[in-house]
């Protein structure tokens, strides 16, 4: 698999982990915690949009997340 990361088996997601998601917050310059968050988040929905929909790629929801808290 990815480096740790696990596939969902219905929909073929790839699921980061928690270091995964901490490192990329901080190649992109964001505190670990803000990752961790994002994490945390995502987990509790199943890794699922607001639309219910699965997230198909978690980097693309980390980068909205950025921009959200940049702007």
């Amino acid at each position: 698999m990815r480096n740790g990361a696990k596939k969902q088996k219905k929909s073929g997601c790839w699921i980061p982990t928690l270091n995964q998601v901490r490192l990329y917050f901080l190649i992109h310059r964001f505190v670990k915690e803000e990752g961790e968050v994002f994490f945390y988040f995502h987990r509790s929905t199943y890794w699922s949009s607001q639309f219910g929909d699965r997230i198909g790629d978690w980097k693309l929801a980390a980068k909205r997340w950025m921009w959200n808290l940049e702007n």
